[in-house]
């Protein structure tokens, strides 16, 4: 049977280590699904020898029906013989560090011919793929500024692997493979059946027969393959320390502090339930040589002043913060749900810093509403439900398959109606994908368990029924090694998800400026354009604090999160020349005197989540003003300079 392999995607050079390791473990290398762009003379000869088969980058087009048929037949030919495939389930490379969202039209078309009978069965197997340092990073950053991403060209590519031969072998560190455990595809459609007739309403869910429980299917499985390639990533050295200069108050870090901290954050991973790298798996006497082989990966990332100081003291280099948050996003799995209650109590703090006790129902409700705002942002785990690893380990035989008919009725193509995006309650896609249930579960689950371990480290107090969370205002954690000067474990916390929080923030704020300006009608690709420039002129103004809050790819999937919330909307009108064009629209529920009210009111409720008080020690006061109005006429006014 064949072995889907989907690894994550940090960098081109992806596509090699992933065949180097599945050769070296004795398997067959696998068909390589690559995009167009890299069937480039003489190099898509070789990569072509070596496994790939290219396909569209989109499937667009007039002939979109015949061309997905001809690639549907000839994935269903490769499974049919036994032959490994692989693809990138995100379809393109990460530029933040993060994992992408995912994309399941290659995955639909490998589960087709399980469904309908043609093949028996697959392995899918997730593979998480991490890197000490990532080469394209820099490049990534101008990108996500707003730069056009460079198409790939023989000349860029021979370049590149004459500067990565050409270069110290320690430059770049070490890469990090972990393979999670591979599960039937046949044995979790199955379970997935099965989840959906008992928890979401729908007894005659069947992915067989009904496109839309197709989908629903299909989105679950892609983001259990996330969440798996997630649960067996490494958090490198490189990130522990991208993670402590990015989070210190300071200037920088002596030399003894950096090592303090990174020793408590290795802790910390691993109390989470995270995985250290194998290589660097260290006790806490040998963090010294760690962290100084980190620094020696990071390099021009990292600042050192060794001349007229008492130790060396290191800070993130001017201008490079951006590119360093990279490294801290590849933990942010680690502490997500943990981070989400983290920033509503720190609001709670903010806001009611007189109270001590707050109720759980409202750090829930607020952890809801974070968590559907971010959805985009981060793969939370169990949104589409929780597998028993030992249920879809292998596929189930044939009287099995039919008692679970039995047990849950004989399929029937899908009446039931799915709810409104108002209705929506859980982080991950909408609850309309997979049953509002489910997705519940899934988040109380992982709101339990995030308090139960910041109750422990004693960052929280839960009183006794878990009613009532104790927060103390000046409370600071206590550190492994009595560092005192680690900033509150809040504020650690808090900082994977502020930088996400200001881009939201910086999008809806820049919305009512348009809307209650009345400004001109503007396609998406403007609207775009200009909410960046603002966003980086808050920046720089110092009005924003974190830089990658102004990233390309955070503030599109803040419109589309906003469009999908029925703030805005885009309608199809004829300009004056006689073109039809998309152009934004106020949504109708936050249209007229009421309306924007109403809209106020959710800028002020994001913004209620941002860091406050940051900008204090430069005696400026950020409860005064958001943003000064001129920025934001010049960047969305008629007379803007873009």
């Amino acid at each position: 049977r064949s072995g889907i392999f989907f690894p994550s995607h940090k960098s081109h050079i992806d596509y090699i280590v992933l065949q180097k390791t599945i050769y070296r473990l004795g398997l067959g290398t696998p068909a390589i699904a690559a995009g167009d762009n890299l069937n480039l003379p003489v190099i898509g000869s070789i990569l072509r020898r070596n496994g790939a088969f290219y396909i569209r980058r989109s499937f667009h087009g007039a002939d979109h029906e015949l061309y997905s048929a001809v690639v549907s037949a000839y994935l269903e030919g490769l499974m049919s013989r036994g032959a490994n495939v692989k693809f990138f389930i995100e379809g393109g490379r990460s530029r933040n560090g993060k994992l992408l969202q995912p994309k399941t039209g290659m995955l639909g078309m490998m589960l087709e011919p399980i469904l309908n009978g043609a093949v028996e069965d697959a392995y899918i197997v997730p593979v998480s793929v991490y890197y000490d340092r990532v080469m394209e990073t820099r490049t990534y950053v101008t990108e996500l500024l707003g730069a056009q991403k460079r198409k790939e060209t023989v000349g860029g590519l021979v370049e590149q692997a004459r500067a990565l031969m050409a270069m110290e072998k320690s430059r770049y560190g070490n890469i990090h493979v972990r393979i999670a455990p591979g599960f039937s595809a046949k044995a979790y459609i199955a379970w997935h059946i099965g989840l959906q007739r008992q928890m979401s309403a729908r007894p005659n869910f069947d992915p067989r027969t009904n496109s839309a429980d197709c989908n629903v299917l299909l989105k679950a499985l892609a983001y259990h393959v996330l969440e798996e390639i997630n649960r067996v990533s490494s958090v490198t050295p490189t990130a522990l320390v991208g993670t402590a200069l990015l989070c210190s108050l300071g200037r920088g870090l002596c030399r003894t502090d950096l090592i303090k901290k990174v020793d408590w954050l290795r802790k910390e991973v691993v109390r989470c339930g995270g995985h250290m790298s194998r290589f660097f798996d260290f006790p806490g006497e040998l963090t010294a040589e760690v962290v100084d082989s980190a620094l020696g990966v990071l390099g021009s990332l990292v600042e050192r002043t060794t001349t007229g100081v008492v130790e060396p003291v290191y800070a993130v280099a001017p201008g490079r913060h951006f590119e360093l948050s990279y490294y801290r996003n590849m933990c942010a799995h680690v502490f997500i749900h943990q981070s989400i209650i983290a920033c509503v109590l720190y609001r709670f703090i903010h806001l009611r810093p007189d109270v001590h006790e707050v109720k759980r129902e409202e750090v829930m409700h607020d952890t809801r509403f974070l968590s559907r705002l971010l959805k985009y942002e981060f793969v939370f785990s169990g949104a589409a439900g929780r597998p028993v690893s030992s249920t879809i380990r292998k596929a189930p035989s044939e009287g099995e398959a039919d008692r679970d008919e039995e047990a849950h009725g004989s399929p029937a193509p899908s009446t039931s109606s799915t709810p409104s995006p108002s209705a929506v309650a859980s982080p991950g896609p909408t609850t309309a994908d997979w049953g509002a249930d489910i997705a519940n579960t899934a988040l109380q689950q992982n709101f339990d368990t995030a308090l139960e371990l910041m109750n422990s480290e004693g960052i929280i107090g839960v009183t006794e029924g878990a009613s009532i969370i104790v927060i103390e205002p000046q409370q600071r954690t206590a550190m492994a090694g009595d560092n005192h000067a680690w900033n509150t474990h809040f504020t650690f916390l808090c900082s994977f998800v502020w930088p996400v929080i200001e881009s939201y923030w910086i999008v809806l704020a820049g919305l009512r400026f348009v809307f209650e300006r009345g400004f001109g009608a503007m396609d998406e690709a403007a609207l775009r354009s200009r909410l960046q420039t603002f966003a980086r002129t808050l920046v720089e103004l110092g009005h924003v604090h974190h830089r990658e809050s102004a990233s390309e790819e955070v503030l599109r999937k803040a419109l589309t999160t906003y469009r999908e919330m029925g703030v805005v909307q885009w309608a199809d009108v004829v300009d004056s020349r006689g073109e039809r064009r998309s152009v934004l629209q106020i949504g109708p529920t936050y249209s007229g005197r009421d309306g924007l009210v109403q809209l106020a009111r959710l800028v002020e409720e994001i913004g209620s989540f941002r860091r406050f008080g940051w900008r204090r020690h430069e005696g400026i006061d950020d409860e005064l003003e958001d943003y000064p109005k001129h920025i934001a006429l010049g960047a969305f006014g008629p007379t803007s300079r873009l």
